[in-house]
C-alpha cells in the first residue's frame, strides 16, 4: 500500500447505535474532502463520552487511507498512522532450552505463548483442572456449596479471571499489551478488545478465549499437565533446576512462576525453601450491589432509556480513616455476585459478568486500603489476617449462604432486612457485618459510603455482601531488573501471585516481558518491524 499515505484522525463523534460508516463522511468533512477521496478505513480505539448534561456519544480514532498525491490542511487531532511489532530472535540452540510454566492463567498462558515465539521447549503444570471439568466443580460449589480445593473459582485452567467480569482494561504502558490483545482478538475475543478505550470479555467470552489458547499452545508442541501441584524448587548444587511435584522433580533451564494471588500453600513452601518475600498491602472490603437501573440513571441520567447504551459502570473513590483509601473494584454491570473461596471453612465473594452484561443487577466491592503494618510485615501475615476474616464470614453465615446487610442498617440509619436473593448463587442471611471486618475497614467504609452516594444515589438502598479479601496478593515475591527472584536466579516469579500485577493484561503482559528478559540472557533478543496495515475499502 505504498502508493497511499496513511493518517489518523482522533475526535471523531457518533450517536449510540449509528452506523461506523457514518465516521468515513465526517473524516472527509474534517479533511475537507470528498467521501470518495477516502480509500480505505478502520476504527482504532472508541470510547463512550457521557460526561454532563448532553447526550452520551462515542468518541472514536479512525485510520484512513488517502492516494498520496492529495493534499490534507493541517489540522488538529491528525497525524500520521503506522504501525509496529517487536519479533522474537530465539537464542542460539532455543529447541534444546526448556521451560516450565507452574500454571495457567494469564501470567502462565502468555509466558507459554511468547518461549514458543522464541522456540523454546515448554511445560504447563496445573495445579488445577482442564476448563471444561473445573467448570463442573464451580457449578457444584455454587449449587451445593461442594468445594473441590484444587479446581474452583481461583484454582484451574484460565486462573480466577474465568469467572470474573473479564475486564481488559489496565494502566499498564508496556508495548506488549498491544501484542496480548491482539493474541486474545485472534483467539476468540473479537476486534472490540482492540478498539474499545474499557474492553471487556465476560464470562463465556473469555472461556473461548482460553481454549483456543490452549490449542494454539498444543499445536506448537507445549505440554500441558493438569492435576499436577507443585510443591518445591528442585535445586541442583544450589541453583533452581525445575520443580518438584508428586511424581516427582521436572526438570528446565527456568521456572516461570505464574501462579494466583490465592496458591496459599505454595506461599508458605517457598518461605521454607528460602525464597526472599516481602509483606504487600492489598485491600478488602464487602460486595455492593444495586440494581442496575439505578447505575444506569445516575450515569446516563435523562437518556438512560436510550437503547443503544451499554450497561453503566461506575467508579468511586474516596477517604477513609487515617487516608486510607477506599473506592470500588472489580465493578460488574449486569454481573452476578459469586462465592470465590478456596477453603471449606471460608467465604469469600467476587463478582461476574456475562458478555452481553445483561442481568438486573450490578456489583462492585468496595474495599479498603490494607497496610503491611496491619498484619505486622510478616511476609505471610497478609494470608492469615485474609484467613481471619473469610473464617469470621463462615462462623456467622453457616456453609451455604452469604452474610449480608442494608447499606443503611450497616450505616445506623436504618433497620430494612436483606432480601434472601440477590444475584449470587447463595441465599444471604442478615448479619452485622461490622463484626465481620476489621475496625480500620468497618470504619473507613461507614465514613466514605455516605460521600459515594454524591456520585450514585442509590448507594444507600443497595445491599452489601461480605467478605472481599482477595483483591490482590498480600506478598511480593522480590525479584531483580531482569525479573528473576532476587534469592533464587532462574525462577521468574509473574503476575498477580508474585505480587506484580492486577487484572488479565496486566498478568499477561508480566509473564511475556519475564521470558523476553531470560531469553535476552540466553543471547535471543527482539527485533522492530512495521506492520503492513490491514483496512476495508
Amino acid at each position: 500500500m505504498s502508493e497511499f499515505r496513511k493518517i489518523k484522525i482522533a475526535g471523531l463523534n457518533l450517536a449510540p447505535g449509528a452506523p461506523e460508516k457514518e465516521l468515513i463522511a465526517e473524516a472527509a468533512a474534517r479533511l475537507c474532502l470528498a467521501y470518495g477521496d477516502i480509500a480505505g478505513a478502520k476504527v482504532l480505539k472508541r470510547s463512550l463520552d457521557a460526561r454532563g448534561r448532553r447526550a452520551p456519544r462515542y468518541e472514536y480514532t479512525l485510520g484512513v487511507l488517502l492516494p498520496e498525491n492529495i493534499e490534507i490542511p493541517a489540522i488538529n487531532n491528525v497525524s500520521p498512522w503506522r504501525e509496529f511489532e517487536r519479533v522474537p530472535i530465539p537464542p542460539r540452540g532455543a529447541a534444546e532450552l526448556r521451560a516450565v510454566v507452574v500454571g495457567a492463567g494469564p501470567a502462565g498462558l502468555f509466558a507459554a505463548l511468547r518461549l514458543t515465539e522464541y522456540g523454546v521447549r515448554v511445560r504447563v503444570l496445573e495445579q488445577g483442572k482442564p476448563l471444561h471439568e473445573r467448570t463442573k466443580d464451580v457449578a457444584e460449589y455454587w449449587r451445593r456449596a461442594n468445594l473441590t480445593p484444587s479446581s474452583n473459582v481461583q484454582f484451574g485452567e484460565g486462573g480466577a479471571g474465568a469467572y470474573s467480569d473479564g475486564k481488559l482494561t489496565t494502566r499498564v504502558k508496556d508495548y506488549r499489551k498491544g501484542w496480548v490483545l491482539s493474541n486474545i482478538a485472534a483467539a476468540g475475543g473479537g476486534e472490540s478488545v482492540l478498539v474499545d478505550s474499557k474492553p471487556h470479555l465476560g464470562t463465556g467470552r473469555l472461556r473461548t478465549v482460553v481454549k483456543r489458547l490452549r490449542e494454539r499452545l498444543l499445536s506448537r508442541g507445549v505440554e500441558f499437565y493438569y492435576n499436577t501441584y507443585v510443591d518445591d524448587l528442585y535445586m541442583v548444587n544450589g541453583e533452581v533446576r525445575g520443580v518438584t511435584t508428586a511424581a516427582g522433580p521436572v526438570e528446565a533451564d527456568a521456572v516461570f512462576l505464574a501462579v494466583g494471588h490465592s496458591s496459599r500453600g505454595l506461599a508458605v513452601n517457598l518461605v521454607r525453601a528460602g525464597v526472599l518475600l516481602e509483606a504487600k498491602g492489598f485491600a478488602m472490603g464487602v460486595r455492593l450491589e444495586l440494581p442496575q437501573s439505578a447505575v444506569n440513571l445516575a450515569q446516563y441520567g435523562d437518556y438512560c432509556q436510550m437503547p443503544a447504551l451499554p450497561p453503566a459502570e461506575f467508579v468511586l473513590k474516596e477517604r477513609g480513616i487515617e487516608g486510607r483509601g477506599v473506592y470500588s473494584f472489580c465493578m460488574c454491570p449486569g454481573g452476578t455476585i459469586v462465592p470465590a473461596g478456596t477453603e471449606a471453612n471460608g467465604v469469600v465473594v467476587n463478582g461476574m459478568s456475562g458478555t452481553n452484561r445483561s442481568g438486573r443487577f450490578a456489583n462492585s466491592a468496595i474495599v479498603v486500603e490494607v497496610r503491611p503494618e496491619d498484619f505486622g510485615m510478616d511476609p505471610l501475615g497478609g494470608i492469615n489476617f485474609q484467613r481471619r476474616w473469610e473464617r469470621a464470614a463462615f462462623e456467622s453465615a453457616g456453609r451455604g449462604y452469604l452474610p449480608a446487610q442494608r447499606v443503611s442498617t450497616f450505616l445506623g440509619a436504618g433497620d430494612e432486612r436483606v432480601k434472601e436473593r440477590c444475584s449470587a448463587p447463595w441465599p444471604l442471611v442478615e448479619r452485622q457485618l461490622a463484626s465481620l471486618l476489621p475496625e480500620f475497614v468497618r470504619e473507613s467504609l461507614k465514613s466514605a459510603l455516605p460521600k459515594m452516594e454524591g456520585k450514585i444515589s442509590a448507594v444507600r438502598e443497595g445491599t452489601l455482601v461480605g467478605v472481599e479479601t482477595r483483591t490482590s496478593s498480600p506478598f511480593r515475591i522480590t525479584r531483580t531488573e531482569e525479573m528473576c527472584s532476587l534469592s533464587h536466579p532462574r525462577l521468574y516469579p509473574v503476575g498477580e501471585g508474585a505480587g506484580y500485577a492486577g487484572g488479565i493484561v496486566s498478568a499477561a503482559v508480566d509473564g511475556a516481558r519475564a521470558v523476553d528478559e531470560w531469553c535476552r540472557l540466553m543471547g535471543g533478543g527482539l527485533q522492530e518491524r512495521e506492520l503492513d496495515i490491514e483496512v476495508k475499502s
